[in-house]
């Protein structure tokens, strides 16, 4: 029998196989999604994420504010297990790597819309604290957007964000997307509701 430590290490060896091989792509749901132009576009790439790193991606939310501020629907503390649970039907979440690291430097779903043919939102998106303001988040967004309208034929994508989190709305801004109103959210776990700013896009940009 296969232990779940054995499981672990294959799953993170078939991660590293994927860093190492850049031009791999298995088909849509499990493509590598790489750049097209490396001229025009960033060195890094998506991989779908792997159970193994749900532990590294914990690890990147720093403090209280962080984790209100990712997960605002979570009931505190966040744990390996709740990350794990955002990976269901209609939820794909992705890691972002570049070369010559081995690990992931960012995580980001790109999720469906439940109610709406061909749309789709993003959620939980988290860059590694030692790798912040160097571009990543940008370039995460733009790599989950590109998996949207070049991959699934999206016809609009979208993503909330608290106004007050500046360095993120900032980052979507430079990755192209672009206000699109507010919207209001209860958050039970907290006792609070929110009005959010709705960023959008309906192309690859």
């Amino acid at each position: 029998m296969v232990t779940e430590a054995e499981k672990q290490k294959r799953r993170a060896a078939r991660v590293r196989r994927r860093v190492a091989d850049s031009s791999v792509a298995t088909g849509t749901g499990g493509m590598v999604v790489q750049p097209r132009n490396h001229s025009q576009m960033p060195a890094g790439w998506l991989v779908p994420f792997e159970p193994v790193w749900a532990e590294l991606v914990l690890s990147w939310v720093r403090d209280a504010q962080e984790m209100y501020w990712l997960a605002p629907k979570t009931v505190p503390p966040l744990t390996v297990a709740e990350i794990l649970s955002w990976k269901r039907p209609g939820h794909s979440p992705y890691l972002l790597m570049q070369p010559g690291r081995p690990q992931p430097l960012g995580y980001g779903e790109l999720n469906r819309m439940s109610d709406a043919p061909r749309q789709y939102w993003l959620g939980h998106l988290i860059v590694d604290p030692a790798e912040r303001g160097k571009g990543h988040g940008k370039e995460l967004t733009r790599l989950l957007l590109r998996e949207a309208f070049d991959q699934r034929g999206a016809r609009r994508v979208t993503l909330v964000v608290f106004p007050e989190n500046r360095a993120a709305v900032a980052c979507y801004r430079a990755a192209g997307m672009r206000e699109d109103g507010h919207e209001w959210h209860a958050f039970p776990a907290y006792g609070r509701e929110e009005c959010l700013l709705r960023l959008a896009a309906v192309a690859w940009p």
